[in-house]
Formats: structure tokens, C-alpha cells, sequence
């Protein structure tokens, strides 16, 4: 009597483990096919990568692919493959250093996790278990709130899986996409506004830039250089008082081509535009 009561225990929690970690299938982080990352095939490996004839797209609301900082934009990523009835997906917004940019915030069938490569803790927006079941495609919808500064580049990295929900890993398909977001070009030459008036010149510039602007009051004065690939290759902070006030950059050593250069008071950004170094 004693035997069977010990085995229907065990049986008992068996199921239970068995459906506990069923009702816990989400998606899995550090799978989105970024650098230093695997994607989906490490699992789901009866087909290559983006072999199928389905397809995944991301979209957004931001305009041209531009973001403003501080500002928080609808993504969206659609998986799609005829025949199939269940979909799923990673997704990540990286800088170019590797870590996070901006802040990720699930939506309806998905939900966040984290993974560590390389050093950085990287957010990831995963689907939940079931939620992407559908017929023919399943339409996955968050939002990214971008960085509260210009930080160069941004790039969007994102894995599907189109799934034939027979239970096991076999016989999906994976599919791979990414989207590189750059700053948005929030001035051109001159730009007044409530605490500053900057003067960025000459432009194309040669060995020197010069920045002229005014603060209302003592602020945290930051001017940023970076390459069209988002890396800075000039960074200057120093705490103003209030007044006029002219910095010359020595950019020298800079190669010739555009610019984006940054002008930001007590972490805000005021200017951003190109400049030319002939």
C-alpha cells in the first residue's frame, strides 16, 4: 500500500512539473541573431536560417527611421509563413558598444527577459507562451522609449520562429531582420530656444570648430562629435555660468567627411546637426 501511495506522488509530480514548465514556455533572451549572439536554429534546427518562405518585418511610427531622444515609439515585428499556426520572436535595441539603448516595454503577448553576452545585460522582448498563435502570422507590438540623449546609432536586432506547434523543436522555421535608427537632425545651423542660442562655424570646418551660445543659468554644458557610425570621437563637459560663452574644438585630427555634432544643457539636447570637416 505504502509503494503505491509513493508512486501516484511521484506521478503526481511528474505532471505537475511536467505542466508547470509548459505554463512557463516563454521565449528565451540572448537568441536575436546580434553580435556575439546565437538565434533561434540553436533550438529550432531542422531548417537554416531565413531558408523559409515566410518572412519577418519590423515597423514603427518614428519617421524615417530617426529617433528623438527622450521620445517613445510603437515597434511592431510581424512574423509571417503560410501553413503555420504559432510564432514567436526575440527582439533587442544595442548600441553599438553592445548594450542597451533606450528602454524596452512589453505588450500584449510578449514580455521581457535578460541575457549577459559579453559583458552587457541585454533586455530582450520575447514572446509568451501561446502568444503568438495565430493563422499565417502573428503581429507582436511594444514600445521603445529612446535614449535621453543623442547616443549615436541604435541598432534593432529581432529572430522569429515560425512554428508548426507540434510540440517539439523540429520543423519550424527561423527568420532573422534588423534595423539600424539614427538620430534625428534637430537643427541646422542656428537654433534659439528658452535657455541657449548656439552657433556652431564655420561649416564645412577645417581644423577648428566654434561653438557660441548663452545659458540662463549656471548648466551642465555637454558638445558631442560622433562618426555617422555612432562613434563619438569628441567629448566635452564642463559647467557653465550664466552668459555667453565660445568654445573652440580642435578637430584636427578628425578625418575628412560629416559629422553629427551634439550640443546638450543639463542632459538635454538643444542642437544636433551635420558638419563637414574638409
Amino acid at each position: 500500500m505504502k509503494k503505491k501511495i509513493v508512486l501516484l506522488l511521484s506521478s503526481a509530480f511528474l505532471v505537475f512539473t511536467f505542466f508547470a514548465g509548459i505554463l512557463s514556455d516563454n521565449g528565451k533572451a540572448g537568441a536575436t541573431g546580434s553580435p556575439g549572439e546565437n538565434n533561434c536554429t540553436q533550438c529550432h534546427n531542422t531548417y537554416a536560417v531565413n531558408s523559409g518562405s515566410g518572412s519577418i518585418v519590423i515597423t514603427s511610427n518614428m519617421t524615417n527611421w530617426e529617433y528623438v531622444p527622450g521620445q517613445t515609439y510603437t515597434i511592431t515585428v510581424t512574423v509571417a509563413q503560410t501553413g503555420k499556426s504559432l510564432f514567436g520572436m526575440g527582439f533587442e535595441a544595442l548600441q553599438s558598444s553592445g548594450a542597451n539603448a533606450g528602454t524596452l516595454t512589453p505588450g500584449t503577448g510578449t514580455t521581457s527577459k535578460n541575457a549577459t553576452v559579453a559583458g552587457n545585460s541585454r533586455k530582450n522582448i520575447v514572446h509568451t507562451l501561446n502568444g503568438g498563435a495565430s493563422s499565417g502570422s502573428h503581429t507582436f507590438t511594444f514600445t521603445w522609449l529612446a535614449p535621453a540623449s543623442n547616443i549615436g546609432n541604435v541598432t534593432f536586432y529581432v529572430a522569429g520562429n515560425a512554428c508548426n506547434a507540434n510540440g517539439s523543436d523540429t520543423g519550424d522555421y527561423v527568420y532573422t531582420a534588423s534595423q539600424v535608427v539614427t538620430p534625428a537632425a534637430v537643427g541646422i545651423d542656428e537654433v534659439e530656444l528658452d535657455n541657449a542660442f548656439i552657433n556652431a562655424y564655420p561649416n564645412p570646418f577645417s581644423n577648428e570648430l566654434r561653438l557660441q551660445f548663452s545659458v540662463n543659468t549656471t548648466s551642465k554644458v555637454q558638445i558631442t562629435i560622433m562618426d555617422l557610425a555612432g562613434k563619438i570621437v569628441l567629448n566635452k563637459t564642463e559647467v557653465k555660468s550664466s552668459g555667453t560663452h565660445q568654445e573652440i574644438l580642435n578637430v584636427s585630427d578628425l578625418k575628412e567627411g560629416m559629422y553629427i555634432a551634439t550640443f546638450a544643457i543639463d542632459g538635454k539636447i538643444y542642437s544636433s546637426q551635420r558638419v563637414v570637416k574638409k
